[in-house]
């Protein structure tokens, strides 16, 4: 059977009533008010009642527990420390029983009433002897209390205050919950230490005392601890008489006052003073003990004294100290420890503490349970005194272990650094493991990645050929039924090129003239927009369309743009876009959904058959990597040699500055005629990445020199004589040579001729899947600094060679090596010595470029058609006449100046300044706008009878621009890689043009059409 002792249901119960006052404080915030429902109050008021009755069960328990140990006296256990004899009998004492013994009362009586239980155990009586003489200060009584006795010879005994009686069996718990004992009284007896009896040898006065005048003996300090209660014995004793109390009073309260040191056993003298002083001295503690601690509590500073290194815990001021701040009790004792340690340590070991500053730093004990030196030092009084000790090792172990406490010391510096050394090493090696460690880890996890990527994309390869040949089956049943044509013109390019073109979103939306192939009734196209495009953009070419007689055209043409190319940067590609904007995707798939469909790319890549495989629609063009090969100028001249088409002398591949030198040297002794050679980067167009030299200039004797002399020769002055197209795109000739040096170039002569005589003309077509050949048309390009493509004439008039039998010959050999789509075709044309036409094939571009999809915007407005043989373009007037049709595109008029005008505005000035297009004899100046004009860009197409016509509408439209929104002759800042090609650039060029043209066979006359 378990048994619980008495002072453990004390402990139960005063926990359990701790928890329902915690319980009624937290009860009493949810306190409904008026406005709270009714429901609520009612489970308000149930719970109230319930705590209430739990309350009162709990006061009747301990009323009744403290009446059994009442009632049952005699069988509780009142040891003694130091008694062994258990056949002594304990006795309660009054002055009418035995004048021989008295009761010893602290001075702090009332702070003894809070004895929690009284443990219930069997009775081992002790006997009267325990008890010391009259006069002695043996055994002391710390509580003080009468009885009722169940016998009736015991209830004789009872004393007459029943008003005390009834007010102690109540309880001591029940008392302090009601208020008339505060906690604040009692709270140094719940110290272990606290003793309430001690059995010790009795001091007897001298024999001659007796006949001289009264006196009282003071006691030492260190014989105060015998007045402490010992909660866990809880010993009751009787009350004896109360002359004996107010004895024992005032010899406390001098012993306190005086805090004398005098220790019974020792050989001193005692110290005697007259009892009439003392008497005296005795009268400030005949107030209640309540009012003593409160006048305490407002003392401004408390010393605790530390001597011998050790904290004087018995002294007064300490005791005072701890009733103040008994609640932050558990927070200052480890302080005062702390700073004991600190004393012990110092040759000063006799200090005093000040208690306001270890209070005040035991409210930083939540914050950090960990205080430095330097704080702990501030609690002392005497602080600077200390700090300059700690400070000196000469000072700070003089103590009496000073050598011991230096040693040890000395040693655990030195085994400190042993481990501090043996830990770095230690740490090193940790950290060097766990980065090789790292590594492996990450290189296998990359290896395995890798192969899994290499894995999907295989597959994805797979399903793309396997759609490619079923589109490529099925062509011919599908171009004469209903289709979708999703429009994606991606520059998916280098990202190292891609940064260096300015407008770069701007560029890639140049191509929307994409939409017009919707003259053919069967298609119906989806564009998708690089960014999210205005609805006055959008309105402006379905106005376009419906004047074209395009029917249902809001049905036939969907715009779609990323949702998310505002989070990425504006230079990344469109189908790269495309592929991370699933809301995008998703309205493509809604589109198509049961409908015959494929894709037509820009430049091709590998994101364009990721967005196939996610659509699960073909591409209109061949695998990717095989159109970005032929598209760069090493790989192009590889087919051209294959078809032995005439080219200029070349040397392709290079990939690094000494074979560049070496293969130029090369060329200049096996053609000492060529005066002008140009170098590319391999994979640039659009005049781009395009560098020349004039040899002559620089070399005067070419024949008698070797190679290597050339080439010394041309490693001192290459860096200076060497022309760049875009000077602004590379920072000089190191820049130049690690762009061919990363991406490889090529090395090829001009004609005799010079630059401004030699005509750039291109050819465009389209491949089908089915291996049809159509020609879309021909141009020929305008150029700056006889280099930088600006806009492009169509048709080319200058070259008379059978474009088609070109154009197929070259396509033939395309499709049988798999590839389909748009091709185009660079060639230059040239007068030879003996006045003939000279003729070179230079480049091949395998995609959509903006001039070949300009084509078909033409196309929709002249509604003419093309001659395949010669490229030139004719159209029927109003008689029926065939009449030949130019044209004039620029793809990127840039002005910044354009953003102060409204679309409505521009196109009112527009009107003003007779800037417009004739419907009926289908010519002038047409807009192609591709994001709104606070973007700073615009396209134009201007469309006349002949060359000369046409530029100078152009030239027209252009300083309209500049006289309404600014020249734009913008600066391009220094150490901007761009190829931004100011306005005032273009109108120069078209200027020099039209005079060079007039006076020809060219020469604007009257006629109907001006």
């Amino acid at each position: 059977m378990l048994t619980i002792t008495s002072d453990d249901k004390g402990t139960y119960y005063i926990k359990t009533q701790q928890e329902i006052e915690l319980v009624k404080k937290q009860l009493q915030k949810l306190k409904p008010n008026s406005q709270t429902s009714s429901f609520l109050q009612n489970q308000y008021n149930q719970l109230s009642d319930q705590l209430k009755s739990l309350e009162d069960k709990l006061q009747n328990v301990n009323q009744a527990f403290y009446d059994q140990l009442i009632s049952n006296f005699d069988n509780t256990v009142q040891k003694l420390p130091n008694v062994n004899d258990r056949n002594f009998q304990p006795q309660f004492y009054t002055n009418s029983q035995n004048n021989m013994y008295q009761q010893v009362q602290l001075p702090f009586i009332d702070q003894f009433l809070n004895v929690r239980t009284l443990p219930q155990v069997s009775v081992e009586p002790l006997g009267k002897s325990t008890l010391k003489p009259k006069g002695l200060h043996s055994v002391k009584s710390a509580i003080q209390f009468t009885r009722k006795f169940q016998s009736k010879k015991q209830s004789q005994q009872q004393l007459s205050k029943v008003d005390d009686l009834t007010l102690y069996k109540k309880g001591i718990t029940e008392l302090v919950n009601q208020g008339t004992i505060k906690k604040q009284d009692i709270n140094t007896l719940l110290n272990q230490n606290n003793i309430a009896f001690r059995n010790q040898q009795a001091n007897f006065f001298d024999f001659t005392d007796q006949y001289g005048s009264k006196i009282v003996q003071l006691e030492s300090q260190s014989s105060q601890n015998i007045y402490k209660t010992d909660l866990k014995k809880n010993v009751i004793q009787t009350n004896t008489q109360n002359q004996s109390q107010q004895q024992v009073q005032e010899n406390n309260k001098v012993n306190f006052n005086y805090q004398k040191k005098m220790s019974i056993q020792s050989k001193q003298k005692p110290k005697y003073v007259d009892a009439k002083e003392a008497t005296s001295l005795s009268k400030e503690h005949e107030r209640p003990i309540s009012e003593q601690l409160q006048n305490l509590s407002t003392q401004a500073e408390y010393l605790i004294h530390v001597k011998n290194g050790l904290l004087q815990t018995d002294q007064l001021q300490y005791v005072q100290f701890q009733n103040r701040y008994y609640e932050n009790w558990s927070k200052i004792e480890p302080i005062l420890i702390s700073l004991q340690k600190i004393a012990q340590s110092t040759s000063i070991q006799d200090c005093r503490i000040l208690g306001s500053k270890v209070q005040k730093l035991s409210q930083e004990f939540d914050r950090s349970s960990v205080f430095t030196m330097a704080e702990l030092l501030q609690c002392f009084e005497n602080w600077e005194d200390l700090q300059k000790i700690l400070k000196v090792p000469t000072l700070l172990y003089k103590s009496k272990d000073g050598k011991i406490q230096a040693a040890n010391k000395i040693s655990a510096y030195f085994r400190g650094y042993q481990a501090r050394k043996n830990y770095y090493r230690l740490k090193i090696m940790v950290e060097k493991v766990v980065i090789i460690q790292r590594s492996m880890r990450v290189s296998l996890f990359r290896k395995k990645v890798q192969k899994q990527i290499i894995k999907n994309n295989n597959f994805m390869l797979e399903r793309f050929k396997n759609r490619q040949n079923v589109f490529k089956e099925e062509w011919p049943y599908l171009k004469i039924q209903q289709r979708f044509e999703i429009h994606l013109n991606s520059f998916s390019f280098e990202e190292i090129k891609r940064l260096s073109m300015d407008k770069f979103p701007q560029r890639q939306n140049t191509q929307i003239t994409r939409i017009f192939n919707l003259k053919d009734p069967l298609v119906h196209i989806i564009y998708i927009a690089p960014f999210d495009l205005p609805s006055e953009l959008i309105d402006y070419f379905y106005k376009i369309l419906n004047l074209g007689d395009i029917s249902d055209c809001k049905n036939r043409l969907h715009f779609v743009w990323p949702e998310n190319h505002n989070i990425f940067n504006n230079h990344m590609g469109l189908s790269q876009l495309l592929y991370y904007s699933p809301r995008a995707l998703k309205r493509i798939k809604n589109l198509i959904r049961g409908q015959a469909a494929f894709i037509v790319p820009g430049v091709c890549s590998n994101d364009d058959i990721k967005i196939s495989d996610i659509l699960n629609i073909p591409i209109f063009s061949g695998i990717p990597q095989l159109h970005q090969y032929y598209s760069t100028k090493s790989g192009c001249k590889v087919l051209f040699d294959e078809l032995q088409m005439p080219q200029p002398p070349t040397i392709r591949n290079i990939y690094d500055e000494k074979e560049l030198i070496n293969s130029l040297s090369v060329l200049i002794i096996k053609n000492p005629i060529i005066n002008t050679w140009i170098i590319k980067v391999d994979d640039e167009s659009q005049g781009r990445g395009i560098a020349w030299l004039e040899v002559q200039k620089m070399i005067k004797k070419i024949q008698p020199l070797e190679i290597n002399q050339l080439a010394q020769l041309l490693t001192k002055k290459i860096k200076k004589k060497l022309h760049y197209a875009f000077p602004h795109l590379y920072g000089g000739y190191h820049e130049f040579i690690m762009s061919i040096t990363n991406r490889g170039g090529i090395i090829e002569g001009a004609p005799l001729n010079r630059l401004s005589q030699i005509h750039s003309i291109s050819y465009n077509f389209k491949i089908e899947p089915n291996g049809e050949i159509s020609l879309l048309g021909s141009y020929e390009k305008i150029k700056t600094n006889e280099i930088q493509t600006i806009a492009s004439v169509n048709p080319q008039s200058y070259l008379k060679i059978n474009q088609e039998v070109l154009c197929h010959q070259i396509a033939q050999k395309l499709y049988s090596k798999g590839l389909i789509g748009y091709f185009t075709i660079d060639t230059i044309g040239y007068q030879q010595e003996n006045n003939k036409q000279g003729f070179q094939i230079i480049g091949l571009d395998c995609f959509l470029n903006q001039y070949s999809s300009a084509s078909i915007y033409f196309d929709f407005l002249m509604r003419g058609r093309l001659d395949v043989s010669t490229g030139s373009y004719y159209v029927e007037d109003t008689n029926r006449q065939a009449n030949v049709r130019y044209s004039v595109y620029c793809p990127t008029i840039m002005n910044e100046g354009l953003d102060v005008l409204q679309y409505k505005t521009f196109f009112q000035l527009c009107r003003l300044e007779s800037i417009s297009f004739n419907l009926e004899k289908k010519i002038g100046s047409t807009f192609i706008l591709v994001d709104s004009l606070q973007s700073g860009v615009i396209s134009l197409m201007t469309v006349g009878i002949n060359s000369p016509q046409v530029i100078k509408y152009m030239i027209d439209a252009i300083a309209f621009i500049q006289k309404n929104v600014g020249r734009g002759t913008e600066q391009i800042q220094i150490n901007t890689r761009t190829d931004r090609v100011n306005m005032m650039s273009i109108h120069q060029k078209l200027k020099t043009m039209l005079k060079r043209l007039e006076g020809s066979e060219y020469k604007i006359q009257n006629s109907q059409y001006l």
